[in-house]
């Protein structure tokens, strides 16, 4: 595919071309009517002349002094030819060497003498153009003498000859000069482009602090501009992110590796009795469990992250299930020595499982965090199209800069806010994408002292 500047400039030539062509045109046209208007002025000019003589023409005297008279009026004309026939056809007056025509020698009876006709004929390779009309004289009987004006056009002729060819090489350079101006101002205008080009060229995975001068950008490519930077931030967030990702994971899979082959090692270095081995066993298993459900916690999101995640269509009452989950935790709630309370109803549809798992790490995460003596407060509140469940607790607060990342994988907030040893960081991201495959939000705020997790679900019938 041609290049933009080569496109740009062929269309400046054909816009060009275009242009001077149509103005070439009804110029033309307009010089040769214009021409045309001045050979119909002569020709007009001498027949008025020429038919005052005859009307005069009283006498044969007058008759006689009408050559003399009209030679003189021709004098300084060239180009301009005149004949006069009497009544009975016999030549009055005729310019030397010119004749006209045979068949604009005689004239139709009735012929009128007012604004006779144009006529063009050729001959030689000559253009001529002409008229031909009756007068009638003052003689007795009114006899009418035929009068024939013409005027040769070739002066005319090879003045359009030359314009058309000026015009022509007005319109090959107009056209060349175009294409050459257009090239230049496409290359000078897409320089912008060829400079975040280069920009793009600079960025890789470890070097996305590139930015486009935004204030140095055209104002068509201003939001382009503004885009692009907008999504190299997004690119350089996202990489970060994958960057403490990884080491979160690794970090993560290290700590119950380790755990298992140390506790192995010990094992294995002298004989133990058969208890011994079993507790070793014992230990281990619940290290793989923790693997095992940190693996499926993985691989929930991951199917979250590809659309593979489908919800169930289940009638769901969820003051139901939040009472089945606090029947669950009343162990640990009574442990903490916390106090939870329930105020609302609500119906939505949905996957039963997944919004008791999302709402269930949510109330792990308020007891968990809530201190001694604390109140958890859970509202459920339907609106028109939509189901808003709030779980709020008393405790240390989210910093306002924690607050936009606690919903990432493998990220813990200070030793304060610290999940359970056992817990991997995943429980939020989890419920996030429980939320989103219900076509829902959730969203989190802290202050004063107090932790609200809101989540909204569309209410579908």
């Amino acid at each position: 595919m041609r290049s933009i500047t080569f496109r740009l400039a062929s269309l400046f030539a054909l816009a060009t071309l275009l242009v001077l062509a149509t103005i070439g045109y009804f110029l033309s046209r307009s010089v040769e009517s214009h021409l045309a208007e001045m050979d119909w002025t002569e020709i007009y000019g001498k027949w008025q002349l020429t038919g005052n003589l005859v009307q005069h023409i009283r006498t044969p005297a007058d008759r006689q002094a009408l050559p003399q008279l009209l030679q003189s009026a021709l004098v300084g004309h060239p180009y301009l030819f005149v004949a006069i026939n009497t009544p009975s056809g016999e030549p009055l007056f005729a310019s030397r060497h010119f004749s006209f025509p045979a068949q604009h020698t005689t004239l139709p009876a009735g012929s009128q003498p007012q604004f006779p006709a144009m006529l063009t004929w050729q001959r030689n390779g000559n253009i001529f153009r002409g008229i031909a009309a009756q007068v009638a004289s003052a003689e007795s009987g009114a006899p009418r003498y035929t009068i024939r004006i013409a005027v040769q056009t070739e002066e005319h002729r090879r003045f359009l000859v030359h314009f058309h060819h000026m015009l022509l090489l007005a319109l090959l350079f107009g056209m060349s000069a175009a294409a050459a101006l257009g090239w230049f101002i496409a290359y000078r205008g897409l320089l912008p482009i060829r400079h975040m080009a280069a920009v793009t060229g600079k960025i890789s995975a470890s070097q996305l602090a590139e930015r486009l001068a935004v204030e140095s950008v055209p104002q068509e490519l201003r939001t382009l501009a503004i885009a692009f930077n907008d999504m190299l931030a997004r690119l350089e967030n996202a990489f970060q992110r994958l960057t403490d990702f990884s080491a979160d994971i690794a970090h993560e899979l290290r700590t119950p590796i380790n755990n298992l082959i140390i506790q192995s090692q010990v094992a294995l270095s002298k004989s133990r009795s058969n208890e011994e081995y079993r507790d070793t066993l014992a230990s281990n298993l619940e290290e793989f469990d923790r693997l095992a459900r940190m693996i499926s916690d993985m691989l929930f999101l991951a199917k979250a992250d590809n659309g593979l995640m489908t919800a169930a269509q289940d009638d769901v009452d969820l003051n139901v299930e939040v009472e089945h989950l606090l029947e669950y935790f009343s162990p640990v709630i009574e442990e903490q020595g916390v106090s939870i309370t329930v105020n609302g109803t609500g119906r939505v549809l949905g996957d039963r499982i997944m919004l008791q798992r999302a709402l269930a790490n949510l109330l792990s995460n308020a007891i968990t965090h809530t201190p001694f003596g604390g109140e958890i407060k859970v509202t459920l509140t339907q609106q028109t199209d939509q189901l808003k469940i709030s779980i709020q607790n008393p405790g240390p607060g989210i910093p306002p800069e924690q607050l936009d990342r606690i919903f990432d994988r493998f990220y813990r907030l200070d030793p304060s806010r610290s999940a359970s040893p056992d817990g991997a960081g995943l429980g939020l991201a989890i419920t996030e994408s429980i939320i989103r495959a219900h076509k829902g939000h959730i969203s989190a705020c802290s202050s004063h002292g107090l932790t609200t997790f809101t989540v909204s679900l569309p209410i579908r019938s």
